[in-house]
């Protein structure tokens, strides 16, 4: 059931939390492991990987634009949460919103930081929505393996919604967006705040495939129309 689904690990530096990783994966389906960057010994994580040593074998070492390229849904997972209400980067969906939007999907993966410091501000960028879980206790960032079997089991578990608008057509919805946005005049350092926040919208609305087109349409038209009245003089 999961079988559209990967996980990539950025930096990992422990073999025992990738060796149980891969477990998780071959517990749950999930047939495809990514590393950014690794820093382990995969003899030394196979130990720990039991039944899911294949899991390993068939693993790739790609770069975040190549992740990217394979996948129309990348979910960035920290425990750091945005503190203020400008920070739309670290603003988090809730795991169930986001377990949803894995399974709606036609392709997803699970982004997950660093063993000790998690994803930075721009590896989050790179990715369509981010998600934490929440332990209701002041120390809440947990094992990169335990937080990704509970984003897995809540995935297995939960419901299928209809699917979401492919990346193809988020992208272009969102590309008019931003150009409808600037020629009303949006203020300049607001505009990188502005791009994430349109590309949450795309990822998370209840829109279909159909109205989004259709809203990509009006946005379209309406820079035409804002050209129209405001034309340029040749020289």
């Amino acid at each position: 059931m999961l079988d559209h689904i990967s996980v990539a690990l950025v930096e990992p530096e422990y073999p025992v939390n990738v060796g149980y990783v891969a477990r998780l994966l071959k517990n749950f389906g999930v047939p495809k492991l990514y590393f950014i960057n690794a820093k382990i010994d995969l003899s030394v994580a196979s130990i720990y990987a039991s039944h899911g040593a294949d899991v390993l074998d068939s693993a790739e070492c790609v770069d975040f634009g190549e992740l990217r390229r394979r996948h129309e849904l990348l979910v960035a997972t920290s425990a750091v949460r945005a503190r203020r209400k400008g920070n739309v980067v670290r603003r988090s969906v809730r795991l169930e919103k986001a377990a949803s939007y894995v399974r709606a999907s036609r392709s997803a993966s699970l982004v997950l930081g660093r063993d000790t410091t998690g994803l930075t501000n721009e590896e989050i960028k790179l990715c369509d929505i981010v998600t934490t879980v929440d332990t209701g206790a002041p120390y809440n960032t947990l094992n990169v393996s335990h937080a990704a079997a509970i984003m897995l089991y809540l995935i297995y578990r939960g419901r299928l919604r209809s699917r979401i608008p492919s990346k193809e057509s988020r992208d272009i919805f969102g590309r008019q967006l931003y150009d409808l946005a600037l020629a009303t005049g949006f203020r300049k350092h607001k505009r990188i705040g502005l791009k994430q926040a349109i590309k949450r919208i795309a990822a998370t609305s209840q829109l279909t495939e159909q109205e989004l087109f259709l809203m990509t349409g009006i946005f379209r038209k309406a820079i035409g129309m804002g050209e129209n009245d405001h034309p340029r003089t040749k020289t």
